[in-house]
């Protein structure tokens, strides 16, 4: 008897402790853990394996967390409006941001410091990227779909092109190590098929477009990402699909020249798709629209793995740490850690 009475307190503390850390912690299934920015919406989400850290840029600050424990390091403070674009060098020792404030700014990652800020953009900074080895970044705006390339050394300018069209720019991409940039654009009225996104060089100038394609899409690109591997490009529209293309390092093509259909049109979205990423693999397609939802697709199949609905409000930035690990935020200011290992479909 007294056994039971015994065991009667212990169970009830028990179910206590799940309801606290289980329910109360507010934690979905699937998620790792929540991290609450307060400061307003994440624009921007970038993970850097081999420092094992991750970059959240919210409101006009860049807010570091360890990869494995996701508690917060430091805040990279200095931007004077919102930060629209982060990324890691290849070995995790720099950051690069850009901001709304139309400057770029070049941090050590393991310390914070400051190593240079640039301020020659004229329009607001949406797109970043390292080369693979380290030596220099990019940073594009759309001040004359302007495309600016640096020293990472010391944040010296290396080169400044201008995009060869004329079309209206609605938003932009890099490659995974800057070596190929994508824009997409609005067309004029009279052009049957409105919007394209258009591939290039940025190791040339002026740009060389070697591959343009007239989407699918009836509303205007609003996410646009290429994958890991450089052989693949997403849109999201919003006319709430999104649409996989291949593309190849061909001669340029014809801007009217029409190269059939995507791989997938992907369809389940209730509003605009406000973001898409690739996982490292390529095999797997995140996208985040203004329904407040994130949507994981196997690009083998075209199916729809997994909707997560969890976010209050439109989905702003999606970065994979690892094919079984998606970053998702939001113009909340939340942002989830998904554990994938039982959604994604294995090898």
């Amino acid at each position: 008897m007294k056994m039971i009475k015994l065991i009667g307190p212990m169970l009830l503390l028990t179910l206590v402790v799940f309801l606290v850390n289980g329910f109360a912690g507010g934690l979905p299934k699937h998620a790792i853990t929540r991290i609450d920015t307060g400061k307003g919406p994440v624009n921007a989400i970038a993970y850097a394996q081999s420092a094992n850290q991750l970059a959240i840029a919210a409101a006009n600050n860049i807010h570091i967390h360890d990869a494995d424990t996701y508690k917060e390091r430091m805040v990279l403070a200095g931007h004077t409006d919102s930060v629209l674009a982060v990324a890691f060098s290849f070995n995790g020792k720099l950051i690069v941001s850009g901001s709304a404030d139309k400057t770029v700014r070049l941090w050590e990652a393991e310390t914070g410091k400051l190593r240079r800020a640039r301020e020659e953009h004229t329009a607001p900074v949406n797109i970043v990227a390292f080369s693979l080895e380290g030596e220099r970044f990019w940073s594009a705006s759309r001040e004359n779909n302007m495309l600016r390339s640096w020293y990472s050394r010391d944040g010296g300018r290396w080169s400044t092109k201008t995009s060869v069209s004329d079309d209206t720019v609605i938003t932009t991409a890099f490659s995974q190590y800057g070596e190929i940039f994508a824009e997409a654009v609005e067309l004029p009225m009279a052009v049957k098929d409105k919007f394209k996104f258009a591939v290039f060089s940025s190791e040339i100038d002026p740009y060389k477009e070697f591959e343009a394609i007239l989407t699918k899409h009836r509303e205007k690109i609003v996410a646009l990402t290429i994958s890991p591997s450089s052989e693949f490009i997403a849109t999201g529209s919003s006319d709430w699909t999104i649409e996989v293309w291949k593309i190849t390092d061909t001669e340029p093509l014809r801007m009217d020249m029409d190269l059939g259909d995507p791989l997938w049109i992907l369809k389940g979205h209730a509003g605009t798709v406000t973001s898409v990423a690739f996982s490292p693999s390529g095999k797997i397609l995140a996208s985040g629209s203004a329904d407040q939802r994130v949507r994981l697709w196997d690009l083998t199949t075209g199916k729809l793995l997994h909707t997560f609905s969890n976010h209050t409000s439109k989905i702003s930035a999606l970065a994979f740490a690892r094919d079984d690990v998606l970053v998702s935020g939001s113009s909340d200011g939340t942002v989830f850690i998904w554990n994938l290992n039982k959604i994604v479909p294995t090898d």
